[in-house]
């Protein structure tokens, strides 16, 4: 786990039920990002302390609500980040159509100082131009690529982010662990549209293919817009499921 977070043993709550809420701000507030595995069984248990039917019963509640998927042979596997809306106990989703049979992989297509856009920089409190560290990456699984994400902070925000190599290592985990780094609120925005020249061939699809495109603004810890990401997901591959309580 990169949290410091603790169980309490008092009985006043079920500790299932508090593990699952630990793992479930870490899927949510982007600890884990989709694609990513979170810690198996064993590890939470050694972490917390507590018994396997207590850590199965959290990973089940998670996959109840759509967050997780068990890949046999290689653990949890993190389907989906957005929350529950309170309000109205509406849980939506990205879920993959199809299952992979490899381990995802992320394939590195830019990584440097970039002029920030106007887009990015209206979301951020920023001003167009503004110097930005740009991270843009594609995920795979074997040879299929699946989605895209371009991420952006402005420049000298996330301490040495330039000097590492995100194709290998987890950005999140680094934002964590070694940088300190954690969001009290995040925001996402879905929608549709059709694949430019340029993501059809990063993609492996055709120009004009119909993409799902997901933007998330993330908040520090003093509510200040830090974080852009936009994903844009192959249509074959993915689709938005939304369920009402």
């Amino acid at each position: 786990m990169t949290d410091t977070s603790e169980l309490d043993f008092s009985g006043r709550e079920q500790l299932y039920s508090q593990l699952y809420d630990i793992l479930f701000q870490g899927i949510t507030s982007g600890v884990y990002k989709i694609g990513d595995y979170i810690p198996s069984e064993s590890d939470l248990m050694k972490r917390y302390d507590v018994s396997r039917a207590t850590a199965r019963k959290a990973m089940e509640l998670l996959s109840n609500n759509g967050l997780i998927e068990k890949k046999r042979g290689r653990g949890s596997e993190v389907i989906a980040n957005v929350p529950l809306s309170s309000p109205k106990r509406v849980s939506s989703y990205i879920k993959k159509n199809v299952d992979e049979l490899a381990v995802p992989q992320k394939r590195l297509i830019e990584s440097g100082v970039v002029a920030m856009p106007q887009h990015v920089a209206h979301e951020l409190g920023l001003t167009e131009g503004t110097k930005a560290f740009c991270l843009r990456r594609v995920r795979v699984s074997g040879d299929r690529p699946f989605y895209l994400e371009t991420i952006y902070y402005e420049d000298g925000f996330v301490p040495h982010v330039a000097e590492r190599d995100f194709s290998k290592e987890s950005l999140r985990s680094y934002l964590n662990n070694s940088c300190d780094i954690r969001w009290s609120r995040v925001s996402q925005k879905i929608g549709a549209c059709v694949a430019t020249d340029e993501q059809a061939e990063l993609l492996g699809i055709s120009s004009g293919a119909p993409l799902l495109n997901i933007t998330r603004v993330s908040h520090d810890q003093q509510n200040v817009p830090r974080e852009y990401v936009e994903s844009f997901y192959r249509a074959d591959l993915y689709h938005l499921e939304i369920e009402l309580d």
